[in-house]
């Protein structure tokens, strides 16, 4: 009789891995990613977000870029207010990482004139945010200096339509912002660190697909 109840529950067991649903890991992430620098598409489109298995499995060095790695796959093209309300449905910590990422980047490629440019910067009160998330106090004030620039010459009620429509007055403040640049590059805080820190600490709030 005990025999088999033993064969009964291996049987149960072996039929339930059979028909687990598979969310992905870190083992599949790597093996589907065409390199280190691109959107790692294959692997999004088939488990759709981050699993627990693999919020548990990525190495802590790693996190902050495979967040902002699916982040993008999750906006896509999108612009404006459609990307916002793509953002705004993702996990704040999620969030926030892409949002630093993008903010890093910008400001490496081409400081703040290009930041306040490119689609990212209609997200510039969310960056604020997500800086002061992170505890990077020092970046959250290069970039409140830049707001505050900006708010000399214009409303900042205003800042998403004029960013929408291309009118923001970055120009006037060149030299402004080449001294933010400056401020910016001598890297007061090691952001990689600090945000794959946090989110190490958090892994369990990474998860977007149960």
């Amino acid at each position: 009789m005990k025999k088999n109840i033993s064969i009964l529950l291996i049987l149960l067991a072996g039929i339930e891995m059979l028909f687990a649903k598979d969310f992905g890991n870190w083992k599949k992430y790597e093996s589907m990613k065409k390199d280190d620098y691109s959107v790692n598409e294959n692997f999004w489109k088939k488990y759709k977000g981050i699993s627990k298995a693999l919020s548990e499995e990525i190495p802590a060095d790693k996190l902050y870029k495979v967040m902002d790695n699916y982040v993008f796959w999750i906006i896509g093209n999108s612009y404006g207010e459609e990307m916002h309300e793509k953002l705004m449905k993702l996990p704040e910590i999620v969030r926030y990482s892409y949002l630093v990422y993008s903010y890093e980047a910008e400001i490496n490629n081409g400081g703040f004139d290009q930041f306040f440019f490119n689609s990212i910067g209609y997200e510039v009160f969310e960056i604020q945010k997500a800086l002061d998330f992170f505890g990077l106090t020092k970046n959250k004030k290069i970039l409140d200096k830049a707001v505050k620039l900006l708010e000399t010459k214009i409303n900042l009620s205003d800042y998403k339509k004029l960013f929408t429509d291309g009118k923001l007055p970055t120009e006037e403040l060149e030299d402004e912002f080449n001294e933010l640049n400056g401020l910016f590059l001598e890297y007061p805080e090691k952001i990689e660190s600090i945000i794959n820190t946090v989110l190490d600490k958090n892994r369990e709030k990474l998860v977007t697909n149960r």
